[in-house]
């Protein structure tokens, strides 16, 4: 007896993405590390409009449910973590890197936070010694070729939700153009259609807001409003007069002689509460 309707593999199709992609981050751990090494150290802790917007959406769900503490995957530089934290009697995020897991803490300590800790591991081989009310990732998910397992063990590990979510959207007009003059662009595949379809495969029925948000992106000048925009094409498919020609057409030039648009994405919340599958 069949329960569930058929659709796409979702988690096959998944795993054949990542399995695809040419990055070393993907699948070598220690390239990984060293891209955050680098990252983290440019940057300053400030969290993502978006991020504020999944969390004002989550803010009266957590409350609704009792959440006091939370396991988050892939921290990355807090956007979400610090206000996870000041809701939270009790916040621990696991990682595979390090710098990504002292630059939290030390986050949260400039703050005053003491109820944030770490778990350096990689979410695939971490089994943590307790469950946590709250289990939550976003826009962490890129490496988990595996998600069926990946939700499996959030679900495992949690008391009361699950949340994951992911920013996704469609290409801009002058992302189209530059692919429509042979620009061979590397668009993001990644959408959290996925997570929903998987879930559903696992035999859970998640709950899924979509919340909309806009996105300045600026450039100091035309080299480098070329060269940002076009790194998604492939290399030498673009010209630089045509990609100038047709970016200029699109962003607007500021008085001090840069370049800016808004974009329009998506950010998808997919949440469920857990069901204790192969819970030991």
């Amino acid at each position: 007896m069949k329960e569930r309707v058929p659709i796409p593999d979702f988690a096959r199709r998944w795993a054949e993405h990542v399995a695809a992609s040419t990055s070393p981050r993907m699948t070598d751990d220690r390239a990984e590390q060293d891209f955050w090494r680098t990252f983290i150290r440019k940057k300053v802790y400030a969290p993502e409009p978006s991020a504020l917007q999944v969390l004002a959406y989550l803010r009266p769900l957590l409350r609704a449910h009792g959440v006091e503490t939370a396991l988050e995957l892939g921290p990355g530089w807090g956007s979400y973590t610090i206000t996870l934290a000041e809701l939270c009697r009790e916040v621990a995020c696991v990682d595979i890197s390090r710098d990504v897991l002292d630059f939290v803490l030390r986050a949260g300590a400039e703050r005053g936070l003491t109820n944030l800790s770490a778990f350096h591991a990689k979410w695939e081989d971490f089994t943590p010694e307790r469950r946590y009310d709250l289990v939550f990732g976003y826009n962490c998910f890129y490496r988990q070729a595996d998600l069926t397992d990946c939700f499996r063990r959030m679900d495992r590990a949690a008391n009361k939700l699950c949340v994951v979510g992911m920013n996704t959207g469609l290409a801009t007009a002058w992302i189209h153009e530059l692919d429509e003059v042979g620009g061979q662009v590397n668009w993001e595949w990644k959408d959290y259609i996925y997570f929903v379809g998987v879930l559903y495969q696992m035999g859970i029925d998640p709950n899924v807001a979509v919340l909309p948000f806009e996105k300045e992106i600026s450039y100091p000048d035309t080299d480098a409003l070329v060269r940002g925009e076009c790194a998604r094409c492939a290399p030498g498919t673009v010209d630089d007069e045509t990609a100038r020609e047709i970016l200029c057409r699109h962003f607007v030039c500021t008085r001090e002689g840069g370049w800016r648009a808004t974009v329009r994405y998506h950010s998808g919340v997919v949440w469920w509460r857990p069901t204790g599958q192969q819970r030991g």
